[in-house]
């Protein structure tokens, strides 16, 4: 037996008594697969998830895409069990997943002939979709009836594309000539995972973003705005705008866009309106302008002014906690029963309380909330 035909190995433990359960519970443990630090890729993949934008298969058993998505978890589907109990979006993992060791697949057996649920699911999934294969830069053997099975299940060879950084220049000595003879040479693309996956999000933003600024183009009284507040937005890259965006929703679903809801329009329009043509810099949530530090908030469905309240005084509290000297106001679109009373009215109105009072300091603080609508009609 060559100990570096891992499968090969992998089927002689297994043929021991109670090596199937060992093997797969060492498998598990023998790499990082629960605790490695998600890339830049994989934290893009799992905004584009959450975004309702992607299916994702891996037949990787880490869960980095699971992890990739904080403050979310998003949630894997690892066997038939799962596959009920789990609600959409899901990582897919055709191969098992190492936080679940019994669902690995590990040997020959396994890997020739998987559970019934993950051929259905990939046939679902994958039928005359777009299929990206990323991270593959030369096939394996144990993922290549995987690969196989997928590319037949895309049914065209025009909706496959390969992201290797030697896809283009290796292509005769890969793999891939056979898997993929087909492969045009403008499916085959040249670049890393991370740079792809800023390019796939990149794209994702600017033609949601450029929709809020074409749906708003032919009036001259909000066209300006929302154009200048698009414009600084751009100027950051894919990651940091989709956590941005992500963030600045108050109790977004999984599987539900909060870039392309109308409230995120009227945010960016009103952002624009109050900032004009200057520069801003973008720190976590928080927006440096002219006009002091903002930090945007958007109602994703229907809500009460009261909950959009509620969630402005919790990160204003969260800002203070951290030490931050200048807090920022809240520029907040959506939210039904706004009033004169709760839209940004401080509690404290004598300011007799000493912000640095450990007793009743925290208690006084009072967001100053600006309404879109309110900016808009100014």
């Amino acid at each position: 037996m060559d100990p570096d035909d891992l499968i090969a190995v992998a089927d002689a433990v297994a043929l021991l008594p109670g090596g199937g359960d060992a093997l797969r519970q060492t498998a598990a443990k023998s790499a990082e697969f629960r605790s490695a630090t998600p890339s830049y890729g994989h934290r893009v993949i799992a905004q584009l998830l959450l975004e309702g934008v992607v299916e994702v298969l891996t037949t990787n058993w880490d869960d980095c895409i699971e992890r990739g998505g904080v403050p979310d978890r998003i949630q894997a589907v690892t066997d038939e069990r799962s596959l009920h109990r789990v609600t959409p979006p899901s990582v897919l993992k055709v191969h098992g997943c190492a936080s679940e060791p019994s669902s690995l697949l590990v040997t020959s057996e396994d890997l020739q002939d998987p559970p019934t649920w993950a051929r259905e699911q990939t046939h679902a999934r994958l039928g005359s979709a777009v299929v990206v294969f990323l991270g593959i830069g030369d096939v394996a053997g144990y993922v290549k009836q995987r690969i196989m099975e997928a590319i037949a299940e895309v049914g065209d060879i025009a909706n496959i594309r390969v992201v290797s950084p030697s896809i283009v220049t290796k292509w005769e000595a890969s793999q891939w000539s056979t898997v993929a003879p087909g492969l045009s040479d403008d499916d085959r693309i040249a670049a890393t995972s991370d740079e792809f996956m800023e390019q796939l999000g990149g794209a994702y933003i600017h033609a949601s973003l450029g929709r809020h600024v074409t749906a708003l183009a032919d009036d001259p009284e909000v066209a300006p705005h929302i154009k200048a507040a698009v414009g600084e937005l751009l100027k950051t890259d894919a990651l940091s705008l989709l956590e941005w965006a992500r963030r600045a929703a108050i109790d977004p679903q999984q599987g539900l866009s909060v870039v392309n809801v109308t409230t995120m329009a009227e945010a960016l329009t009103a952002f624009g309106r109050l900032t004009g043509t200057e520069s801003v810099v973008m720190r976590g949530q928080v927006f440096e302008t002219c006009e002091g530090p903002i930090e945007i908030l958007v109602a994703a469905r229907s809500m009460s002014a009261r909950r959009v309240e509620q969630e402005a005084e919790n990160r204003l509290h969260a800002h203070a906690s951290r030490g931050e000297q200048n807090l920022p106001g809240f520029l907040v679109a959506g939210g039904i029963g706004w009033s004169k009373v709760n839209a940004g009215l401080p509690s404290n109105v004598l300011n007799e309380t000493d912000a640095e009072d450990i007793l009743d300091g925290p208690s006084a603080l009072a967001p100053n909330i600006l309404l879109a609508q309110e900016v808009l009609a100014s």
